[in-house]
C-alpha cells in the first residue's frame, strides 16, 4: 500500500478496535495473532536513561519455524500509544486485558468490512484484495523505501530473522511514490516535486543548522545585554547609597 491507501483503509475501519488493529500491523509490524495478545502493560518506556521511546513485549513466531517463538521489541509510536490508552479508558479495559477481542474471525470480519468500504469510497476494487499481511508489508516498505531505515533494523523490529527473506517477500519498490522519490533524490526528474535530491537535503540541513546558530546567537546576545543592564543598575544603586551616607 502507498501512504494514501494505508490512510484510506484506516479511515474506512468501521470500529475503533479495527482502526487500532490495522495500525498495530502497519506501524508496529504485528502479526494478526500478535494483535490479539496486545495489552497496555506490555508497552513500556525504554529502560535506557534519557531514551523516550516506547516498546512492546511480543513473543512471535520465527519466520521459517512453524512451532517456534522468540521475543522481540516492536517500537510503538507515541501517537498510537495515546490512541490505545484513550481506547482502553473509554472501553474500561484493564492494563492486563487484551485490547482486541481474542478472535481471529472478528479481526478478519473487520478487515473485510474495511476493504469493502474502501472500495466503495474510492471505486478501486484493488482494496478488496487487502489482507492483514499487507499491513506488515506496508510497515517494511514504508520504513525502508520512504524513511530510509536500515534493513537489518527493520527485520529486527518486525521479527524477520532473515533480512534477505524480508526483502524478497515484503519490500515492494514499485509503488509510484517510491519510484518518484528515488528519481527525485537522484536529481533526474524533469518536473518539480516535493521530494528533495541528496544535494538539496544537505542544503536544507545546513540552513536549519544556520538558523539554530543564529537563534542561539540572538539568545546569548539578549542574555548578555540583560546581565549588563542588571550590573549597571546595581552600580547605580551602590553609588546612590554611598552618596546618602556621605551626606
Amino acid at each position: 500500500m502507498e501512504p494514501h491507501e494505508y490512510e484510506t483503509i484506516i479511515e474506512c475501519a468501521a470500529r475503533d478496535r479495527a482502526e487500532i488493529a490495522f495500525q498495530l500491523g502497519g506501524e508496529c509490524s504485528l502479526r494478526k495473532k500478535e494483535v490479539l495478545e496486545v495489552t497496555l502493560n506490555k508497552i513500556q518506556k525504554s529502560r535506557s536513561p534519557d531514551v523516550e521511546v516506547f516498546f512492546m513485549r511480543v513473543w512471535g513466531k520465527e519466520t521459517r519455524k512453524e512451532d517456534s517463538k522468540k521475543p522481540r521489541k516492536p517500537w510503538v509510536p507515541g501517537s498510537l500509544l495515546e490512541k490505545l490508552e484513550r481506547y482502553s479508558k473509554r472501553k474500561n479495559i484493564r492494563p492486563s486485558s487484551p485490547l482486541y477481542p481474542n478472535s481471529k474471525g472478528t479481526l478478519q470480519n473487520d478487515i473485510e468490512d474495511a476493504r469493502e468500504r474502501a472500495a466503495d469510497k474510492t471505486g478501486d476494487d484493488d482494496f478488496l484484495e487487502v489482507t492483514f499481511h499487507d499491513f506488515r508489508r506496508y510497515f517494511a516498505t514504508n520504513l525502508f523505501y520512504r524513511e530510509g531505515v536500515n534493513i537489518e533494523f527493520i527485520a529486527a523490529l518486525g521479527g524477520w530473522e532473515d533480512p534477505d527473506y524480508m526483502k524478497d517477500e515484503y519490500l515492494d519498490p514499485y509503488f509510484d511514490d517510491v519510484i518518484e522519490r528515488h528519481l527525485a533524490q537522484r536529481g533526474v526528474l524533469d518536473i518539480e516535486t516535493d521530494h528533495q535530491s541528496d544535494f538539496e537535503k544537505v542544503l536544507s540541513k545546513m540552513n536549519k543548522l544556520k538558523n539554530r546558530i543564529d537563534t542561539l546567537d540572538q539568545t546569548l546576545a539578549a542574555e548578555t545585554t540583560e546581565v549588563e543592564s542588571e550590573e549597571l543598575e546595581t552600580e547605580e544603586s551602590d553609588d546612590d547609597h554611598s552618596l546618602e551616607e556621605f551626606f
